[in-house]
């Protein structure tokens, strides 16, 4: 269909899948209790190898292979055996086990080389090259989708200017399984991800000039069949992110009875730059009104204080870069403000309460004081 001839090789469709067992009798007829140690040594090693590489291919591509060869579809690629023997045989292990290789229309043999025509998935695999003493070497062969994969994207953010932080970095998809990304600008070293798809990268940025050189981050990722290349360019203030902040509500001020003035301080966080004149901030508040929980925001540039009125039952922070307008932090914990004015509300009641008693025992006392007086004079 669609322009494409059907593949039908005769050779390729009766080749024998042999499973791990070709393993232990390929050791078992090569060991000979008569040989010297050192050759012994070396078998050991070699049925070792191919255990490691079973083992690989039975729980799939978890790591970057050490050597491996990409192709896209519809292409021919030549694989080459490191080795000095002129005569060697050709094995793939795929998902269903081992293929022995032989000539066909679609693998071409050639001394020390194997040329893989019309690249296909089920082409995919590890190869490995073998002589009379046993394994010579082995190549990864995947299927390079760089040019379909448009849709993964490599996202990074940096908490300061600094190059004493690494750039944080997330990545990740469904269709691979290892992944790793290097910063290509400084000729980074390449670094897998640490734990869902995050990785952190270091750089050389000096935070006290301008940047003239964005930086350029390299992303590749593997599959049990397949191969992915993807970059991604920018300048460091474009990404920065900070940190959230440090704050604290240190003054609680009642004004009448039942309103209240909140003076929040907002202190940089720690991995931020200094000195802070030369890299201010620019912060915003979102707080919450107690009798009715709406949310209101406030914003301000000048100072680290902020005076917030009114009854509010919590509050939060965040700030970004003032001079470049770089992404905003994430919000800090919300902090909850404790009800003074209602406290004191109640305690005026209560005051009151107090003096309209003192008020009446008073009254009742001068009033006795009087009938006493009257009482007297008419007795007189």
């Amino acid at each position: 269909m669609c322009g494409i001839k059907a593949r039908t090789d005769p050779a390729r469709e009766h080749r024998t899948h042999r499973r791990e067992s070709h393993l232990i009798f390929f050791f078992c007829a090569e060991f000979d209790v008569r040989q010297s140690n050192s050759t012994k040594m070396g078998l050991l090693m070699r049925f070792i190898v191919l255990v490691c590489f079973s083992i690989t291919r039975m729980s799939a591509l978890k790591f970057f292979p050490e050597k491996f060869v990409i192709g896209e579809k519809h292409t021919s690629v030549t694989l080459t055996c490191k080795t000095n023997k002129d005569s060697v045989t050709w094995k793939r292990e795929d998902a269903l086990g081992i293929v022995d290789i032989v000539e066909s229309e679609y693998e071409k043999l050639s001394g020390r080389h194997l040329t893989v025509i019309d690249l296909q998935k089920d082409q995919i695999g590890n190869y490995t090259c073998w002589s009379d003493k046993g394994l010579e070497d082995y190549t990864y062969l995947l299927l390079d989708k760089s040019k379909e994969a448009t849709g993964f994207k490599i996202n990074c953010t940096a908490e300061t200017f600094s190059c004493s932080k690494q750039i944080k970095c997330t990545w990740t998809s469904d269709e691979f399984t290892a992944f790793r990304l290097r910063n290509a600008r400084d000729n980074g070293d390449w670094v897998s991800q640490s734990v869902d798809g995050v990785f952190f990268l270091p750089h050389s940025t000096n935070s006290f000039s301008e940047e003239s050189e964005r930086l350029l981050i390299t992303g590749e990722a593997v599959s049990t069949c397949c191969y992915m290349k993807t970059d991604y360019s920018f300048y460091l203030r474009d990404i920065v992110k900070p940190a959230d902040p440090n704050i604290s509500v240190f003054k609680v001020k009642n004004k009448g009875s039942d309103q209240q003035i909140i003076e929040v301080e907002v202190m940089p966080p720690s991995s931020w730059p200094q000195p802070y004149s030369f890299f201010p901030l620019k912060h915003q508040i979102e707080y919450q009104i107690r009798h009715n929980g709406e949310l209101k925001t406030k914003e301000w540039e000048e100072g680290s204080k902020i005076k917030v009125e009114g009854q509010i039952s919590k509050l939060r922070v965040r700030c970004r870069d003032m001079l470049l307008l770089s992404q905003w932090s994430e919000w800090t914990m919300w902090k909850n403000v404790p009800n003074e004015g209602k406290r004191s509300h109640t305690k005026n009641k209560v005051a009151k309460k107090k003096s309209g008693k003192k008020n009446k025992t008073k009254k009742k006392e001068e009033k006795s004081k009087v009938n006493r007086h009257w009482g007297k004079r008419i007795n007189f």
